[in-house]
C-alpha cells in the first residue's frame, strides 16, 4: 500500500472505524498529530490527499461559507475564476513540492456572493521528508476587507470635509514626541509630511506674540489638562499671517498621560470678516452717536435693546444703561393718548411690514415732546422677525411751529385728546376693517353750571382732571376723543364679551361717585353713558355715533351716573335690517338664496327677448325677500362683491345646463353694483366664468345704473369697454334719472337702456308730460341703434302705449312676475308670452265674514310692532299703518313693509278709535301689492274678552254715526294721498 493510501486510510478512520496498518510507531504518531491538528485547528482545515482527493473537511462550514460541496481539488474550478483556478493550482504543486505556500483571493464571485479569502497551504511530511498531503487552511477575509474599504473611505470623506470646513485632526504621543497629521493640517500649517513628525514643526510657525501662552498652554495639556488654544501663525509657505484655534484631548494610559487627540481650525476668513464688522459697526457708531436723531436696535419686537445711540438719551431725557437695562422705561414716557397707536407696531412688524408714527412723551422732568419714530423690521429665512431697527427725531419744534395749523386739527388742546375730526377718521378706518368694536357715548353732567359759576378756566381743569382720571381707568387698547364741550366718545376694540363693556362703563361712572379736587374746589359732578357697537348697532361712524347719542340720553333720563344699551329696535324697518343684516353671511352658506328670472318680451309678436336675472334669498322668517330689501345692506358690509360672483357664476351654469338640454338660449340680464363694477379683476373674472362654462359671451348683459357710469366716468369707460370686448352687452338701468343721461349714451355706447321705472308707472292718458319723455326716450335711442326696454309695466293700457310706440321690449307683470329657473326653462321652450288683461274682483253675492266690517270713512292712522317671533318674544319700535275698515274678527291696513304671511309672527297693533285707544295682538292673514311699494294686509285679531267688549260698542256707534252721516270725533282720519303720508312718516 502505498504511503497516500495510507492517509487517506487514515483521516478516513473516523468514518469508517477501521483499523489502519502503520509501519512504525512512528507513523502512527505522526498521523495521530496530523488528525489533531486538522480536526482542532480554529479555523477551516481542508485535507488533501497528494492526488488532489478531499480526505477531511467540515463539509457543514464548507458549504456554509461557499455554497458548494467539492470532493477534489478540481472541483474548485466551478467557483474560480480561471485566473484565481491557476493560481491555486500552482501553490498545491509547490505545496507538494514541501514549500508552504499562502495566497489572497480577493473578489471571488459565487452565486451572488461576494469573497475575500486567505488560503494557507502547508505540505503533510513523512519521516523522509515527502509531501503525502495537504493541510490548506482557509480564512474569510470578506468582512475584514468590507471594513478595510469602508475605513479607507471614512478616510477620504473626512479629509475632504475638512477641506472643506478648513478644519485638521492630529494625534500626539506625548513620550515619544510623534505627531500624525490628517492631510488638511498640513495644509493649513504650510509644511510637508514627513515620516517623523514632531510637534516642534508646526510651533515653529506660531506668532511670537502668542508662541509663549500658546506653549505654555500645551505643556499643560502633556501633564493632563485639555488643550484649547486661539494663536496665530505665518504660513510655511506663503508666510501669510493666519488665525487658528486649537483643540484636544488628553487621553491617560497606565495613570499618566499618554497622548492627546485634537482638532485645528483656520478660521482667518471670520477673523477678517469680523475685523471688517468691527470696524464698520465702529464707524456707524461714530456716526449714529454724532447725529441728533436717535438710533436703536432690539433682538426682537418688544425684546431687549441691543444698541442705542448717544441721541436717544438727549431726546428720552434718561440714561442710557436704563434703556438696556429695563426695555420697558421708553415705552412709560409715552403719552396715554398715544400709547396704542405706538404700541400698534407691534401687529405691522410682525406681517414684515415697516411702521411709521408721531406721538408725545412726558420725560421724566415732565417735559412734553413730539417725536417721530420709524421702525423696520429685519426678517430671517422663515419670515419671523428676528430684529428690529428704529430712527427716533425730535419734532417738538417743527409741532409746535404748526401747532394752530396742524396739532390742532387732529386733537383737543386742551385735554391733549383726539379732537372730532380726528374721531371720524377713527371711525371710518375701524369700519372698513370690519373689525367689532364698542363705542362708549360720555357726556358730563350739568358742566355748563360749573363753566358759568367758577369761570372758563376751572371748567377747563375739570375737564382735564375727568379726561386724566378716566386715563387710569382704560388701557392701551382703548381711544378716548373729546367730541365737544363736555362730551366725550371712548372706542374699545379688542374685548371678550359686552359684559366686559358694561363693567367697563361701571369704572367710568365710579370715578364721580366722589368730589373731583379741582384747585381748591371739590366738585361733584356725575356722568352718563351710552354704548353701542359695530356692527350690530351701525355699519358707519355717524349712524354709530347718533345710535351713541340717543342711548345716551335714554340713560340721561334714567338719572345721573347710569348707562344704557342701544338696541336697533326702533321699528319694524329697523329690526329688519339688523335681522337680515346679521344672516347674510350664513344665509349664502346656508343655500338661502335662489335666481329668479322676469322675461323681457317682445310686444308686436310676444317672443321672448331674454330675462333679468334677479335674486331671491328665502329667509326662515322673513319670507321670500326681494333684492331692493337687502342689496342696499350687502354694499354697506361688502358682502354686495360675494353675491353678485355668486350671481354670475349661478347664471352662468343655467345657462351651461339650458345649451346641453338643447333650449334656445336668451340673453339675461344681471344687476351690478357700482362697488363691485370697480373691484379689482372683475373682468378677469368674468372671462374665466365664461370660459368655465363654455357659453358665449353675447348671452350675458350687465345692467348698469346710470349714477354709478356717471360717479366715475373715466374709471368705468375702461372697464366697460373691457367687457364689451369679451362681447358682453351693456344696458343703463333707471335711464331719465340722471342728469346727464345723453351723455352717458355717447360715452358708453350701451346695447341696451332700461327706462326709469317711476315714468312708467305715471303712464296714463291724463299724463300727457310723461307720455311725451317716454315717447321722444323710444325715439331717440332707435335712431342711435339702442335697444329700449320697459320696466315695471303692470296695465293693459301701459302695454298698450307702449306697443304702438314701437318699444322693444316690455317687462313686467303684464306677463309674468319673476319665476324660479324651473318655471322659465317651460317659458324658453315655449318661446314667447301673451299680455294679461287684469279683470276686475267681484264682490262675492253672499258675505263670508263671521263678524261685521266697518269701512272707515277715511284711512285712520295707527301703528304696528312685532312682539313675537318663532315662539320667542321680541320688544321693538313701532311702525305706520292706515286702517281701512275693521271689524271684531279683524281689519284691512295698509303698510309700505313688506312682510310674510308668517303664522309664528305676532304682531301688536295700536290704534284709537272716538277717543279710545286699543292695543290688539293678531297675526296676517293675506297680502296684495296694491301700488307701487304699499301692500295690503289682512289681519286676524287675537282678541281678549275685555278688549273685545270694549270694540263692539265703538264699531256700532261709528257705524251709526256715519249712516246718518254725521262726524265721528276722536278718530284720527287721514285725508291725504297714501304716498304722501307714509313718505312724510
Amino acid at each position: 500500500m502505498k504511503r497516500s493510501n495510507r492517509l487517506k486510510q487514515f483521516f478516513s478512520k473516523e468514518v469508517v472505524a477501521q483499523p489502519v496498518a502503520l509501519d512504525t510507531v512512528q507513523d502512527s504518531q505522526l498521523f495521530a498529530y496530523a488528525l489533531s491538528f486538522a480536526k482542532y485547528h480554529p479555523d477551516m482545515m481542508i485535507v488533501f490527499a497528494a492526488d488532489g482527493e478531499m480526505i477531511y473537511v467540515n463539509q457543514e462550514a464548507l458549504y456554509q461559507l461557499l455554497q458548494y460541496q467539492p470532493n477534489h481539488a478540481e472541483d474548485f474550478k466551478q467557483i474560480f475564476s480561471a485566473t484565481d483556478y491557476k493560481r491555486l493550482k500552482r501553490a498545491f504543486n509547490q505545496t507538494l513540492q514541501g514549500q508552504s505556500t499562502k495566497l489572497e483571493i480577493k473578489s471571488l464571485q459565487h452565486q451572488g456572493r461576494h469573497l475575500s479569502l486567505t488560503l494557507t497551504f502547508i505540505p503533510i511530511k513523512n519521516n523522509e521528508e515527502q509531501a503525502e498531503g495537504i493541510y490548506l487552511i482557509v480564512e474569510d477575509m470578506s468582512t475584514y476587507e468590507a471594513m478595510k474599504h469602508q475605513l479607507l473611505l471614512h478616510e477620504k470623506h473626512l479629509n475632504y470635509a475638512q477641506q472643506i470646513a478648513a478644519v485638521g485632526s492630529w494625534e500626539y504621543f506625548i513620550q515619544h514626541d510623534k505627531l500624525y497629521c490628517s492631510d488638511n493640517f498640513y495644509h493649513i500649517f504650510g509644511f510637508d509630511r514627513s515620516e517623523n513628525e514632531s510637534i516642534r514643526q508646526p510651533f515653529q510657525l506660531i506668532h511670537p506674540e502668542d508662541y509663549e501662552r500658546t506653549s505654555k498652554a500645551f505643556d499643560a495639556a502633556c501633564n493632563g489638562i485639555n488643550f484649547d488654544s486661539e494663536f496665530r501663525i505665518y504660513h510655511g509657505k506663503t508666510d501669510e499671517l493666519r488665525y487658528l484655534q486649537a483643540a484636544a484631548e488628553v487621553i491617560w494610559k497606565d495613570q499618566k498621560p499618554f497622548k492627546m487627540i485634537g482638532v485645528v481650525k483656520d478660521h482667518t476668513s471670520f477673523k477678517r470678516m469680523e475685523q471688517t464688522l468691527n470696524d464698520t459697526l465702529t464707524n456707524y457708531h461714530d456716526i449714529f452717536n454724532n447725529l441728533d436723531a436717535g438710533v436703536w436696535m432690539r433682538n426682537s419686537i418688544r425684546g431687549n435693546m441691543l444698541f442705542a445711540s448717544k441721541g436717544l438719551e438727549g431726546i428720552l431725557g434718561i440714561p442710557l444703561e436704563t434703556l438696556y437695562e429695563d426695555s420697558e422705561a421708553w415705552i412709560n414716557l409715552i403719552h396715554p393718548a398715544h400709547r396704542e397707536e405706538v404700541l400698534a407696531y407691534s401687529d405691522h412688524l410682525a406681517l414684515g411690514q415697516s411702521y411709521q408714527v408721531i406721538y408725545r412723551i412726558i420725560t421724566e422732568d415732565q417735559t412734553i415732546k413730539w417725536l417721530l419714530e420709524q421702525i423696520v423690521p429685519r426678517l430671517d429665512q422663515q419670515g419671523d422677525v428676528n430684529h428690529i431697527f428704529g430712527l427716533v427725531t425730535d419734532i417738538t419744534t417743527e409741532i409746535e411751529r404748526k401747532e394752530q395749523l396742524n396739532y390742532l386739527v387732529y386733537y383737543d388742546e386742551l385735554t391733549g385728546l383726539p379732537n372730532q375730526l380726528s374721531l371720524h377718521n377713527k371711525l371710518d378706518t375701524l369700519c372698513t376693517a370690519d373689525d367689532q368694536f364698542a363705542l362708549l357715548y360720555m357726556s358730563i353732567n350739568r358742566f355748563h353750571v360749573v363753566h358759568h359759576a367758577l369761570g372758563l378756566q376751572i371748567g377747563d381743569e375739570l375737564l382735564r382732571v375727568v379726561t386724566n382720571c378716566c386715563a387710569t381707568v382704560l388701557d392701551d387698547h382703548s381711544y378716548m376723543a373729546r367730541l365737544d364741550h363736555q362730551h366725550f366718545v371712548i372706542i374699545i376694540k379688542k374685548y371678550s364679551s359686552k359684559q366686559t363693556i358694561y363693567a367697563l362703563a361701571s369704572r367710568l361712572l365710579k370715578v364721580f361717585d366722589t368730589a373731583l379736587i379741582v384747585k381748591d374746589y371739590q366738585l361733584h359732578v356725575s356722568a352718563n353713558i351710552g354704548i353701542v357697537f359695530y356692527p350690530e348697532d351701525g355699519s358707519r361712524g355717524n349712524i354709530l355715533l347718533e345710535n351713541g347719542y340717543a342711548a345716551l340720553c335714554y340713560a340721561q333720563q334714567q338719572g345721573r351716573n347710569n348707562f344704557h344699551i342701544h338696541a336697533i329696535t326702533e321699528d319694524i324697518t329697523s329690526y329688519k335690517q339688523y335681522v337680515l343684516n346679521r344672516d347674510m353671511r350664513q344665509a349664502l352658506l346656508n343655500g338661502e338664496f335662489e335666481l329668479y328670472f322676469q322675461p323681457l318680451v317682445e310686444p308686436q309678436k310676444g317672443i321672448i327677448y331674454g330675462a333679468e336675472a334677479l335674486i331671491r334669498w328665502h329667509h326662515k322668517e322673513w319670507g321670500l325677500v326681494s333684492p331692493g330689501e337687502f342689496i342696499p345692506l350687502a354694499e354697506e358690509n361688502h358682502m354686495i362683491h360675494i353675491i353678485t360672483d355668486w350671481v354670475i357664476k349661478k347664471t352662468c351654469t343655467l345657462l351651461q345646463e339650458w345649451q346641453q338640454q338643447g333650449y334656445v338660449l336668451r340673453t339675461i340680464g344681471i344687476n351690478i353694483s357700482p362697488i363691485h363694477l370697480v373691484k379689482k379683476g372683475f373682468v378677469e373674472f368674468v372671462q374665466e366664468q365664461i370660459s368655465i362654462h363654455a357659453i358665449k359671451a353675447d348671452y350675458l348683459e350687465f345692467v348698469i345704473s346710470e349714477n354709478a357710469m356717471l360717479k366715475n366716468s373715466k374709471s368705468v369707460r375702461n372697464i366697460l369697454q373691457a367687457l364689451q370686448e369679451l362681447g358682453i352687452k351693456i344696458a343703463i338701468d333707471d335711464f331719465g334719472a340722471g342728469y346727464s343721461s345723453l351723455e352717458s349714451l355717447r360715452t358708453f355706447r350701451p346695447t341696451t337702456i332700461h327706462i326709469y321705472e317711476a315714468f312708467i308707472r305715471q303712464l296714463r292718458h291724463d299724463r300727457p308730460i310723461e307720455n311725451g319723455l317716454i315717447s321722444t326716450t323710444i325715439y331717440l335711442t332707435k335712431m342711435l341703434g339702442i335697444q329700449v326696454v320697459a320696466k315695471g309695466v303692470e296695465s293693459y293700457d301701459q302695454f298698450l302705449f307702449l306697443k304702438q310706440q314701437e318699444c322693444n321690449y316690455i317687462q313686467g307683470s303684464i306677463y309674468t312676475e319673476a319665476v324660479p329657473a324651473k318655471a322659465f326653462e317651460k317659458m324658453l321652450a315655449r318661446g314667447f308670452l301673451t299680455p294679461q288683461k287684469v279683470s276686475p274682483k267681484k264682490k262675492p253675492a253672499v258675505e263670508r265674514r263671521k263678524y261685521y266690517r266697518f269701512p272707515f270713512p277715511a284711512y285712520v292712522k295707527g301703528s304696528m310692532t312685532i312682539i313675537e317671533m318663532n315662539q320667542q318674544k321680541i320688544n321693538i319700535g313701532h311702525t305706520p299703518i292706515l286702517i281701512e275698515n275693521i271689524s271684531l274678527g279683524g281689519m284691512k291696513i295698509r303698510s309700505t313693509l313688506k312682510l310674510p304671511i308668517n303664522q309664528t309672527m305676532k304682531f301688536k297693533f295700536s290704534f284709537v278709535l272716538m277717543d279710545q285707544a286699543f292695543h290688539i295682538e293678531g297675526t296676517f292673514r293675506w297680502t296684495l301689492e296694491e301700488r307701487y311699494q304699499i301692500y295690503s294686509y289682512g289681519v286676524a285679531f287675537q282678541l281678549k274678552p275685555e278688549d273685545e267688549g270694549k270694540l263692539a260698542p265703538i264699531i256700532n256707534r261709528m257705524t251709526a254715526l256715519h249712516n246718518q252721516h254725521k262726524k265721528i270725533k276722536g278718530t284720527p282720519f287721514i285725508y291725504e294721498d297714501i304716498e304722501a303720508f307714509f313718505n312724510k312718516e
